[in-house]
This record gives C-alpha cells, structure tokens and sequence, in this order.
C-alpha cells in the first residue's frame, strides 16, 4: 500500500526534545511520506532539510491576529498538497494546526510533550482526530477521544565509558586537572530547567568533588541564558568545575562519560512549564547505567535507578551527588536504571505504533506496508450473469497466487453458473458452489465454511472493486492483527439527477472519509450518513474466520440488513476498523421505483433484526418528520420557525453535496423529495420488519 502522506508542524526555531522525539520515530519507520510546515525558520527546519524533506516556514508570531494568519496559510497548503494527516507538536501548533486541518479538510493528531497551557490542551483536544502523549501524567486533568502514549526512545545503543570518554575529549577516569564525577545536563537553556540549581550545588561543599557539563539548546525566547548561568558561576566561584557546551545529538548514546544525569526542571512565575515531562536524557542515562537525580514526575517513574529533589533545591542535588560518591550505591541505581531501559519500548516498536495510530486516523490502516496475508473471497449470486462477467476478471487481476474466490450459487436459471464453472476451469483459485434456496446469508456462510483460508472478503456481483481493494484489505489485517472486522467503503454510480439526489442524501461519501469538513462531521456523527467500521456493506468487507464465528455467522434469518446486523455482532467481541482504501464502485438500482423498494427492504431488516440502533435512527426520522408537519401545519411563529430550521439542518449536508455535483439546481430541487421518500419507505419497512418479526 502507498505510505501516508503526512505533514509535521513545529512550532518554533528550537530543536529540542520534542523535536528530536519526532525525528526518531521517523527515522524508524519507511509507512511515512513527510514533508514538514515550521511555524519558524531555524534548527529544526534545517535539520529536516538536510534529510531532504520539503520544509515549509509559516512564520506565525504569537499573537491570536497572527496564529489565525499561519492556520490560513497552512489550510491553502494543505489543500494544495492534501496530504492524509498533519501532527502538530506543542499548543500553539496544534491551535494553528487544528484550525488549518478545519479549513482545509484535512484530519489533524497533535503531540503534547509538556504540561503547559492546561487549558488550551483541552481545546486543542476537540480540534483534533487523535491525541499522543510522550508522558502519562500529560493526560490528567483531560479526556481526550483518540489518545495514546508514546514515551521517548533513545537514538542508539550506548557507548562504552572509554568510547564515551574518546568521543567528548574528556580525560579518562584518572580525571588529572579535574575534578573526580562528572554531572550531565543536556537540556534547553531556559530558566525553568533548573540548570541554576545544579550550578549552586556545585558551590555546595558535599559538590566539591564534582563538575557540571551541561550541553544546551539554546532558546531564541531566551537568549541571555548562557550569559546568566555562566555570570552566576563566576559568582560562586565554581567556574573550573562548569562546563557549558553547545548541544549534541549524540550525547544521549554518550551517557556513560558521566557519573550521573540530572534533570531540574521547576515552576517559574510567568513560565507556562511547570514540571518535566518523561526526559529523553534520563532514559537514555539509564541506558548507559548512570544514576539520574530528577524531580517529579521524572522521579517516579525512574524509582531505584536514581535519586529524587524537590524544584528549586540546590542543597539536595548536592546532597545527592554527596550520596552517588558511594560506589556501590551508583552501582546498584546502574543496574536497576539498564534493567529498566530495556524493559521499556523499543525505537522501533514505538515508531510502528505511531505510524499505525496515524494510520487508523486516516482510516488507512495498512498503510505503507506490503500485506502477505492469503484471503479468500466470497460472492453470492442468484441470476446475475452480467454482474458476474464484470466482476470475475476485476478479482482476477487482484488475486495472489495463494488467493481464492468462492462463489455460492442460489439456484440461477440463466447462464450465471455456466460462466463461473468456465471461470473456475482456467483458473483452480475460482470455486463454484451450487446451493439451490440459499438466501444471501446462507450463501456466505457455504462460502466461508469451504475457505481456505482465516482472512475472508465479500463483495457482490454488480460491483467493480478498485485496484489494490484487496491487498487494501490484506495490508490492514497484517497491521491491525486484532481487528476482527474490516469495512471497506463504496462510491455509487449517478448518472442522472434522481440518481444523484439519492446519492447525496443516502449514501455516505468517500471524499469525506478522507477530507471531512465541520459539516459532514457534526452530521455524521448525529444523523448518519457516514461510514461506520461497526456497519459494513456485503459490498466491501473482510473479516476473520474466527470473528464469523464467534458472531454467529451471518445471520440466515434475515433476507436484508444481514451485513450490517453481522458486523455489529462481531464489533462486540472485536476491534471493527474502517479501510478507505478498499473501495468499490456499486451501481444503483435501474429505476427509482426499484431503489425504494430496496430501501423497503433495508427497513424489514432493521426491523427482523430487532437492533436498537437502527431501529433507533428510522424512528427518530419518524418522529421528527410528525412532529415537523405538525408543528409547520399548526404551531406557534417560533415553533414553526424551529422546525424550518431543523428540516434545513438535516437537509444541509445532502445539499451541500448536490451543489458540487452536474446540474446542481435540479439535483438540489429534487434532493428534499428524495430524503422524504427514502426516509418514509425505510421507516415503513422498519415497521413492517419489527411487527412479523424475524423471518
């Protein structure tokens, strides 16, 4: 499958822990086709620029005024490049990021990597399709839809102390002309990271034996930080023993230089940070067997492997590195801090967890991986020769060597049989099964029993699968191993304006899977008309053997619905994931007449299925189109006016589609018309279904 075509949003020149977080995960996975937007020119854009990626500088400011102008900007860029998603990292990216993917139709995931701005975090959680977190205390104090954890990584295996020393200068451990431990910082030179409090400790006399190496970011926001922490030296007479050096991408995998790590960071008044997040270098300390002297959260989840202090304590950190003169004691927080890290999760499988979570936002689950998975697809036909000669050649060309295709016959009187029995002499991977009464459900359920294999797909004769719909289906399964349900999605042919009014008001629209707007989001999720991985289509969908199972089958008892009730019995046991990339072409009935008599059908089987939900959405559609006539018929002004605008909010995202289509104004003029019968056929049908009950 194609990679996703994703667009990162930085925030700001710095290339700091965040940004290096972004750029392992990248650099340990090949799912992702990156370009990147930086919401300033500097050391990140740069950096990514010498990967050859296509860097974009939105400069935006800090103002509302200017973070609106950037979130214009980046939705005419995203509409121009349409990528799958964009990731945004930190706040104020996400702020300028979700808004741009509102305008631009584009799905938004943004990272949160520090504690700042509680308030606007939770804003940010409405703006956007998915969440991620690089700490687990980053997720208190909100709820966010779509979340997952993704804890640092370290960017490669750590060297050996002697290495170590080679590669940064340092003496070896006879120290001559220096003092006897050394103490790493690799941190952003701002106020808040407590660099300070490590050069106080130093001038503490239970220090004196030690050094502070501190290699920093420096920070546009801040510039005079390296002028103050070494002015503050000078003032306490520890300058010999404070070393400040420009920041490395490697110090991280050259840890073991140094005697222990420490990680200050405090709240500051005017400063949005209050406390550190996971800290990249602690973990990458505890790779290398050095003891870490943090503060909380950080503290915690390191436990024996080091130290706690409390912010703003200088008299601690001293009185720890007093404690890590202690051989044995450093030796054991070694020990328990290697034995932590490699319990932790791997760059690898972290990478793979955030492609895959891009992934399944997108509603692209396999994308960028070659699936290997063998499927066997199953059709039902009844009398459907023209159906079946376009459909057989098309599952064909998709077809591996391992693959199969089962069609179960219900008994056809015209040349149907006679051309999948041809079909199945010239190629062993077609099987024919006659099954003369078999209804649609019974018929798959033939199928499935006689597949060879665990990955079963269903389409029908009358649809024309896009190319690489089946290995859509087969990279998503490799991907998603605990999926049990796989719904794939379908456009519909109209080639009149009857057939384009009921397109727009009764079916759901691929574009906007892919590309949802503010309206088509907000009608989704209230009045349907969306795809739904819990409501799949025989027309498109896959599943395992086990999932069919362990949901009953499909079930015979229901001549229409049977695909929708089925998936909804497997999704109780099992993860149901939408694949926008499995999609068909399906054309609609011949006359208008035949479409509602469909619809009916669709009604008696929501009502033989006795489902809540769907008997649920076609009697609220009664309810309100009683109620609407009337209140239109004899209420008061404003109830009349409420009901107008309640018929206008139902009636809007069917118009809005019409309008983009051939001769809009009579598929618009027709669209209410339509909506009207559609809904009334189907509820009557419901109705009828639910009185007989199942048949």
């Amino acid at each position: 499958m194609e990679p996703l075509n994703v667009t990162l949003v930085f925030p700001a020149a710095t290339r700091g822990g965040a940004e290096l977080w972004q750029e392992r995960l990248a650099a340990h996975t090949d799912r992702l086709d990156i370009q990147v937007s930086a919401l300033a020119d500097g050391a990140t854009a740069a950096w990514w620029r010498g990967q050859h990626t296509d860097v974009t500088v939105i400069p935006s400011g800090r103002g509302p005024v200017q973070l609106v102008r950037a979130a214009y900007t980046l939705a005419s860029q995203s509409r121009r490049d349409r990528p799958d998603v964009m990731v945004a990292h930190g706040v104020k990216a996400a702020l300028v990021t979700g808004l741009a993917g509102l305008i631009a139709r584009t799905r938004t995931v943004w990272v949160r990597h520090d504690d700042s701005f509680p308030g606007l975090a939770r804003v940010v959680d409405r703006l956007t399709d998915g969440q991620i977190s690089t700490s687990d205390h980053l997720s208190q104090g909100r709820t966010p839809h779509r979340p997952l954890l993704i804890t640092p990584v370290v960017s490669g295996p750590a060297l050996t102390r002697p290495a170590a020393h080679a590669a940064l200068g340092l003496d070896d451990d006879n120290r001559t002309g220096e003092s006897a431990f050394r103490l790493l910082m690799a941190t952003r030179l701002v106020p808040y990271k407590g660099v300070d409090d490590a050069v106080l400790a130093l001038a503490d006399e239970r220090a004196a034996q030690w050094s502070l190496h501190v290699y920093g970011v420096s920070d546009a926001a801040y510039p005079d930080e390296r002028n103050r922490l070494t002015l503050l030296a000078e003032t306490h007479q520890v300058t010999g023993r404070f070393h400040l050096h420009q920041a490395r991408d490697d110090i991280g995998q050259l840890a073991a230089a140094f005697d222990a790590a420490a990680i200050l960071t405090k709240a500051l008044p005017g400063e949005h940070v209050r406390t550190e997040s996971f800290s990249m270098i602690a973990l990458e300390a505890m790779t290398a067997g050095v003891p870490v002297i943090s503060v909380s959260p950080v503290s915690e989840r390191i436990g024996i492997a080091g130290i706690p202090v409390e912010p703003s304590s200088p008299q601690q950190v001293a009185d720890a590195l007093a404690r890590l003169q202690d051989c044995e004691l450093s030796g054991d927080m070694a020990r328990s801090g290697r034995a932590a890290a490699e319990a932790g999760t791997t760059p690898l499988a972290a990478a793979s967890a955030f492609a895959q979570f891009l992934a399944d936002t997108v509603h692209r689950p396999g994308a960028g991986t070659a699936g290997t998975t063998p499927i066997s697809v199953v059709v039902t036909v009844l009398n459907d020769e023209h159906g079946v000669r376009e459909l057989l050649p098309a599952l064909r060309a998709q077809l591996r060597s391992t693959d199969q295709v089962i069609v179960v016959d219900g008994g056809s009187t015209d040349g149907t049989t006679d051309l999948v029995e041809a079909a199945a002499a010239a190629d062993p991977r077609i099987m024919l099964i006659v099954r003369a009464g078999a209804g649609i459900s019974q018929g798959r359920n033939i199928g499935i029993q006689a597949a060879a294999h665990a990955l079963i797909a269903c389409t029908d004769a009358g649809c024309e699968p896009h190319p690489g719909w089946l290995d859509a289906f087969r990279s998503a399964a490799d991907a998603r191993p605990d999926a049990g349900l796989l719904t794939g999605t379908y456009e519909v042919l109209a080639d009149s304006p009857v057939e384009r009014a009921v397109s727009a008001c009764g079916y759901p629209q691929v574009s906007e899977l892919a590309h949802p707007g503010v309206l088509s989001r907000g009608y989704g999720r209230l009045l349907g008309r969306a795809f739904d991985a819990t409501m799949p289509t025989g027309r498109s969908m896959a599943f395992t053997k086990d999932a069919w199972r362990i949901a009953g089958g499909f079930p015979e008892h229901l001549a229409t619905g049977e695909d929708v009730t089925f998936g909804r019995a497997i999704a109780r046991h099992f993860p149901a994931l939408l694949v926008r990339d499995a999609c068909v072409t399906w054309e609609q009935r011949a006359t208008l007449r035949a479409t509602l008599r469909m619809y009916y059908r669709y009604g008696e089987g929501s009502g033989h299925s006795r489902d809540a939900r769907l008997l649920g959405r076609d009697a609220a559609r009664v309810a309100a189109y009683l109620f609407a006539a009337a209140t239109i018929a004899g209420g008061r002004p404003l109830a009349r006016g409420a009901a107008l605008a309640g018929a206008a909010a139902y009636l809007s995202l069917p118009l809005q589609r019409a309008s983009r289509m051939p001769q809009a104004a009579r598929v618009m003029a027709l669209v209410p018309v339509m909506a009207g019968l559609r809904d009334v056929v189907k509820a009557a049908g419901a109705v009828t279904g639910y009185l007989r009950g199942p048949q």
